[in-house]
């Protein structure tokens, strides 16, 4: 297994639906604690067969409509099928009214390890029978959801025209609020009645979850958790796909009240802890500083698991986690800069050419190192705890050595570094050959004596003093030069590159003055393809792509290592529809991601046709973008496996003119 680390080496299970909301309803439609259909005489308790419970299930939603309260112009698709050790087997679908999603509309089968019917529980207390043409405006239902924060950025995040379907059907705008409300932040989600445009709902979507950290605080620790099912789970709500496991069981730690951890370093849910709010720090620093959404920056994260049992951490990237060991001490190593490192190589996967290339040894690790480092900065704890420096591992005393590497002066580090490039170090241990990177880095933040506790640094060239951009700034000359980076990458390369940046950023050529004197200074030679800068209009380099000042590419694209071609015949692929979809013209739409599987474990790649003029869908399935024309659209989506097989599916799209 291919793995990015910090230091060189020396039965089923019921899984809740987060978010879901269902309530038992008695036979006659009305709310109780009764099943919608009378449970069977007899209970299989063998071995779950799923596809009979699904067979089931979608008899009950396509062929009783007074059980689900489905009007003709509803339409379903499955959500979930959970199979649990005790022989039961939920399948949960969504809905959606006339192509428009509907919210509370939701249906969950419950069946036995056979497939019989045990009971239906239904959100929806009423069959739908509303007009779908909004007669309030989205900038109105915008204004309405923006005042119901009382603090903080006020910003739009995302906005939908739904049917809500808790209480008697209405058609309504869905609009997504960040800020801050009187108990806290909060991500808010408004729903506005598009006939009269007043507001007849909203829920906060962050849970504010305590923890007892080892390496953060001051405690308790707040970490956004998922509560679910009358428990809390170390799952984001909020960052998709972030979450932290249990090494062994790669099971979320889950509770009945929203406090997690005791403090202990030996303690694998302290240290769940520690990784979860120095990745949520990292993905906020990501978006707020960097302007990139998540870590692949589609807007996905990825796991954590704590419990390995090596003296290390790594990032595996064929499937994209982390995996945290332990120090000598036996004390999980959750520190914010090795969370911000390990996570590093994830964004050094998901940008320009990916990490999987030909690069030069260090970069990889000094990229780790440098987003560490802007993590503590954007986190800014107080002294006591993993406060800003440009120290790596400082806390975790990995070893009982002290910091890993030092930043502002590598070689003063007690693992082997180099301060200076130079020819050994294409050659050098890919940590030690880090070195040169992260001194770079460290002058054009700071300089070479910023003061303020800060420690100075020596440059290899003698050229004087240096003064710093600041590391936020830094930060985005790196980031951009990371969005364009080849994947045979090395550190001439990045030279050009974050001159590139640095002049695209700042047309004044203040920065790509301090970008050239910092590598300068670590001695990386000046190359044929440099940019030159000369003020307002300076001249781009034929070997980078200048970019817009401030705007940072938004679709990087991942290069982990490719998997392997299952051998043997070609398999079965399921696609499984969406269902009908619908939205407006000039608004971008919800991802839509379609799902699909492989009898025979292959790589699955996605292709549509029909899709709306303005939308796309990636190699991955997720449909994206802003329809541009009205009309009904059908789309085919198929997947193809990389060991054989297809498999598509149908669905239609309404696209209203807006």
């Amino acid at each position: 297994m291919q793995r990015r680390h910090l230091l060189a080496a020396g039965a089923a299970v019921a899984v809740a639906v987060a978010g879901s909301v269902t309530m038992a309803l008695t036979a006659s439609g009305s709310p109780g604690t009764a099943a919608a259909q009378p449970a069977t005489s007899s209970v299989s308790y063998g071995v779950p067969d799923q596809a009979a419970a699904v067979a089931t299930s979608d008899q009950v939603v396509t062929g009783q409509p007074a059980v689900v309260h489905a009007s003709a112009a509803d339409s379903f698709a499955q959500r979930a099928a959970v199979s649990t050790p005790q022989g039961l087997q939920y399948v949960t679908y969504d809905r959606r009214y006339k192509g428009l999603p509907v919210v509370g509309g939701d249906v969950t089968v419950v069946t036995d390890a056979a497939g019989k019917l045990r009971s239906t529980s239904v959100a929806q207390n009423a069959t739908i029978d509303v007009s779908t043409t909004p007669t309030v405006t989205a900038e109105q239902a915008k204004a309405t959801s923006l005042a119901q924060l009382t603090g903080g950025a006020r910003t739009v995040d995302r906005q939908r025209l739904v049917v809500l379907a808790w209480d008697s059907p209405v058609l309504a705008w869905e609009t997504v609020v960040d800020g801050v409300v009187a108990n806290g932040p909060a991500r808010l989600h408004v729903f506005v009645d598009a006939g009269t445009g007043r507001m007849v709902r909203s829920y906060n979507e962050i849970v504010a979850g305590e923890g007892t950290s080892k390496y953060n605080g001051p405690n308790p620790l707040q970490i956004d958790t998922t509560h679910s099912g009358g428990s809390y789970t170390t799952v984001d709500p909020n960052r998709p796909g972030l979450k932290c496991t249990d090494y062994d069981t790669k099971q979320p730690f889950s509770r009945s009240e929203d406090k997690f951890g005791n403090g202990s370093g030996t303690d694998r849910e302290t240290g769940c802890v520690d990784a979860l709010f120095a990745a949520q720090h990292e993905w906020d620093m990501l978006k707020n500083w960097l302007g990139r959404s998540g870590i692949d920056g589609q807007g996905h994260g990825f796991e954590v698991r704590v419990g390995l049992g090596d003296v290390n951490a790594y990032w595996v990237p064929q499937d994209s986690h982390i995996e945290i060991g332990h120090n000598k001490a036996g004390n999980w190593i959750t520190s914010m800069d090795v969370v911000g490192h390990e996570f590093g190589h994830g964004l050094d996967q998901y940008t320009g050419g990916g990490a999987a290339g030909d690069g030069e040894h260090g970069l990889g690790e000094g990229t780790g190192d440098i987003f560490g480092a802007l993590t503590e900065a954007y986190a800014n704890e107080p002294s006591q705890y993993d406060s800003p420096d440009y120290l790596v591992g400082e806390m975790i005393d990995l070893e009982g050595k002290g910091p890993i590497r030092n930043m502002a002066e590598p070689e003063k580090s007690n693992y082997s570094s180099y301060n200076c490039y130079s020819s050994a170090i294409p050659n050098a241990e890919v940590h030690a050959a880090a070195g040169p990177m992260n001194h770079w880095f460290y002058l054009l933040a700071e300089g070479t004596n910023p003061g303020n506790g800060k420690p100075t640094s020596p440059t290899c060239n003698n050229g004087g003093t240096l003064t710093g951009i600041g590391i936020k700034d830094a930060g985005l000359v790196f980031y951009h030069a990371m969005l364009a980076k080849p994947s045979n990458m090395t550190y001439k390369k990045y030279r050009t590159l974050t001159l590139q940046s640095a002049k695209d950023l700042d047309n004044t050529c203040g920065y790509f003055a301090k970008v050239k004197a910092a590598w300068d200074a670590v001695s990386v030679p000046a190359q044929s393809g440099d940019p030159t800068c000369s003020g307002s209009t300076p001249t781009a380099s034929p070997s980078a792509s200048p970019r817009p000042s401030g705007t940072p590419s938004t679709s990087p694209s991942p290069s982990a290592s490719p998997s392997s071609s299952p051998t043997g015949q070609p398999g079965t692929v399921t696609v499984t529809n969406p269902g009908d979809q619908a939205a407006f013209t000039g608004w971008s739409i919800w991802p839509v991601q379609v799902k699909a599987t492989s009898s025979n474990g292959g790589t699955l790649t996605f292709s549509a046709t029909g899709l709306p003029p303005g939308l796309s869908i990636s190699s991955t399935g997720n449909i994206t973008g802003t329809p541009t024309t009205g009309g009904t659209y059908t789309v085919k989506v198929t997947a193809t496996s990389s060991g054989g097989g297809t498999g598509s599916t149908t669905f239609s799209w309404q696209i209203y003119q807006f």
